[in-house]
């Protein structure tokens, strides 16, 4: 004997159900494509720290030839105006040199204090561009080939920050559509399963027959084996009551789809 009768708790007990089921989904979709992000931020971060090496001895070199050039060019006493900006580019070079080193080699918290933008790509681009056109300023033939070295990595940084900058942007863009897909897709099951329970539960009152529930299944698009069918209703209703609750298959039917992978959802 069955006794049916609507109950007000169990809308509520079925919103918690589909929303725990959602949560579920979108950490399934998501597992996948956080792994993926990871995989591919591994790679990429491989490369940028090999590219940032690279870079690194450049600006070095840079640093060092910019320094070199300008210590001899505080040299001419006679243009007081010329020695300045020669002691500005030598100092410029040696922070240069400094800054790499720290990079490469150890580390140096004056940059990170008082130049923080140093410390990045970008930032550090700009700054040998700039030093790199006030070198070229001298309009000197080694002063010319200096400078256009400078402003030349300084190029290659500020293009590296560039790429570095759009593959995060193009990584969490791809998280944002995996989490808008998941919650997507676990609205359309959950819909799914409720316009498929309403033919079966024909009293509207939240619960089937324990002996439809191989119906529910086929219509649902999985139909169950005997096997499979038995112990589903062993499952579902524990005690024997002949009747099965609209949150308790929800629940169930829920596992059972994100068990079998997010190719499955």
């Amino acid at each position: 004997i069955c006794f049916r009768g609507k109950m007000a708790p169990e809308e509520a007990s079925s919103d918690n159900v589909a929303d725990a089921l959602l949560d579920k989904i979108a950490s399934k979709m998501g597992e996948a494509a956080i792994r993926k992000a990871k995989q591919q931020a591994s790679k990429f971060a491989e490369k940028t720290k090999k590219m940032q090496r690279g870079l690194g001895c450049l600006g070095f070199v840079g640093g060092a030839l910019t320094a070199f050039l300008s210590f001899f060019g505080m040299l001419n006493l006679l243009n007081p105006l010329s020695m300045v900006v020669e002691a500005y580019t030598f100092l410029f070079g040696i922070g240069i040199v400094l800054l790499e080193m720290q990079n490469q080699c150890f580390p140096l918290s004056f940059f990170e204090k008082w130049a923080k933008f140093m410390t990045t790509l970008s930032g550090r681009g700009v700054f040998y561009i700039y030093v790199g056109s006030l070198i070229m300023a001298k309009c000197k033939l080694f002063s010319l080939v200096v400078g256009g070295y400078m402003m030349g990595v300084g190029a290659l940084f500020v293009v590296s920050a560039f790429r570095a900058g759009t593959e995060q942007s193009r990584t969490e863009r791809e998280l944002n559509r995996v989490s808008s897909e998941s919650k997507r897709v676990g609205n359309d099951l959950v819909g799914n399963v409720k316009q498929a329970w309403g033919k079966f539960d024909k009293e509207n009152d939240g619960a089937i027959y324990t002996k439809q529930l191989g119906k529910l299944c086929k219509a649902l698009g999985k139909p169950l084996g005997k096997e499979q069918l038995k112990a589903a209703k062993a499952k579902l209703d524990a005690e024997k009551l002949g009747e099965i609750e609209f949150s308790t298959f929800l629940s169930w039917w829920g596992d059972m789809i994100v068990s079998e992978g997010p190719h499955q959802v």
